[in-house]
């Protein structure tokens, strides 16, 4: 089969480039084209991927019509609306976590794909992590019990510091292209894990803070708790934490056991995440596994949401777009509880893992 073509709509997204990375070193897309009103971003794809036509608008990659995909990768309000368009205009879509920069861009973004009977992918870097994914899977199987908790914390000392371009780092201080400031940026992640394990939530409770970087407007620190039947999320996120330990990507607290997922962090934007390992910890004993490889067609966004256009696969698990808009329903009611200091309640779930 010949490869797909493909278009990136925005470069502002730092993740763009590993992500660009993978498409090329795989066999199953090529790019085509890419756009970006910033000259300076055009310019760096140009030096990397040599031949790619360039366009100074979005609007003039969505006229195209020699596209089989599009991959997004603007602010997070932004490529909302990018990929809403996209999607109107007959092309399968993945965009970089979170889904959205509030709920109604994500409930929107949602109804197009299903409007346009497209596959609409939200690429969690998270999912292609093979200790995390096993670790998932183990807790999702019993190992350690019913869960009791999942904690999840994520951080660095903040976007600037941690080596983000000047374009990420602009979008990301701004709470309206980005939705809020460390609480969207990283307590998405333990969202997504509590979705795939716990589900829906009853309710969510937030603090957020402007602890250290007074000079920006959005909180450098959040606490947000989901509050289930029979058991608690607890998710952390950080712009000011120095270093990259703890380096826990999960913990499950069980009824039978506790199950812990050590993932070494990058310690800069653009770096590769080391291997991770998984550890049983029991009443008596505790144990250390080693996570298979994932499978080929899921060693990376790209590769997975290629495979799937090619096979005729519907996106599933941790990036499929339903799962994404329950992340960004969690993460307003986080946001709505921090700002008025109260408890959200969510529409009744079955809670159905």
């Amino acid at each position: 089969m010949a490869r797909l073509r493909v278009g990136v709509l925005g470069l502002s997204h730092d993740h763009v480039w590993n992500n660009l990375a993978a498409l090329a070193a795989g066999d199953l897309g090529h790019l085509v084209a890419a756009a970006d009103p910033d000259p300076r971003l055009r310019e760096r794809l140009r030096a990397v991927h040599g031949g790619v036509a360039l366009q100074e608008t979005f609007e003039a990659l969505l006229e195209r019509r020699d596209l089989d995909a599009v991959l997004v990768f603007a602010d997070n309000r932004a490529s909302a609306d990018l990929g809403a368009r996209a999607l109107g205009r007959g092309l399968p879509v993945m965009l970089e976590k979170p889904m959205a920069a509030d709920l109604a861009g994500a409930e929107a973004l949602l109804a197009a794909a299903r409007a346009a009977r497209l596959p609409l992918m939200v690429n969690w870097p998270t999912a292609w992590r093979p200790a995390l994914r096993h670790g998932l899977a183990l807790a999702r199987a019993g190992e350690v019990g019913e869960p009791v908790q999942l904690s999840h914390r994520g951080g660095h000392a903040g976007p600037r510091e941690y080596g983000c371009s000047p374009q990420f780092v602009d979008w990301l201080y701004d709470p309206r292209r980005n939705g809020a400031g460390a609480l969207v940026d990283y307590c998405g992640y333990g969202a997504l894990l509590c979705r795939l394990l716990l589900g829906r939530p009853d309710a969510v409770t937030a603090v957020a803070a402007h602890l250290r970087k007074l000079d920006h407007a959005s909180e450098d620190n959040a606490i947000v708790i989901l509050s289930y039947p029979r058991a608690l999320g607890l998710l952390e996120a950080s712009w000011t934490q120095i270093g990259g330990e703890p380096a826990f990507a999960m913990i499950v607290y069980g009824d039978r056991g506790t199950l812990i997922v050590h993932q070494p962090r990058a310690m800069r934007e653009g770096e590769r995440a080391g291997s991770g390992r998984v550890q049983i910890v029991g009443a008596d004993a505790s144990r250390v596994l080693e996570p298979p490889a994932l499978p080929d067609d899921e060693r990376d966004g790209p590769t997975y949401f290629l495979s799937c256009l090619r096979d005729g696969r519907e996106i599933a698990g941790p990036c499929a777009a339903d799962v994404g808009r329950d992340v960004q329903e969690v993460l307003a009611a986080a946001l709505r509880s921090s700002v008025t200091g109260r408890r959200v309640s969510l529409p009744p779930t079955s809670h159905a893992r």
